[in-house]
């Protein structure tokens, strides 16, 4: 698993580093080698409501994509991974869904 992390507006530092590697070891299990994880964090200043922290993850060459706003980066992080997570099983079930569909319709008309 590839997680490439850029930081818009704000610096990058070591904690959120580690709690967004944290968070995503839960993706772990769904993602192929070839996968790559691309996770943005920015800061928006110019919300109505002072600070505001955006969260996006995209997973290339599957194509999901997430994104969650919070009032801090820990926050977000916590919002998008169940959503990204979400998407990844989602398609998985319907991947095999399919192919048991199939399965069965062959093993019929046999």
């Amino acid at each position: 698993m590839n997680i490439n992390i850029k930081a818009t507006n704000t610096t990058l530092t070591d904690a959120i580093k580690a709690t967004i590697h944290d968070k995503l070891q839960v993706l772990e299990p769904h993602m192929k080698s070839e996968d790559k994880i691309y996770f943005e964090i920015a800061e928006d200043t110019h919300h109505k409501s002072g600070m505001f922290s955006r969260v996006e993850v995209r997973i290339s060459p599957a194509g999901h994509y997430a994104e969650a706003n919070g009032n801090d980066f820990y926050e977000a992080i916590d919002l998008v991974v169940p959503k990204i997570r979400d998407q990844i099983i989602k398609k998985k079930d319907k991947r095999i869904s399919l192919r048991r569909r199939l399965g069965a319709f062959f093993k019929r008309n046999r």
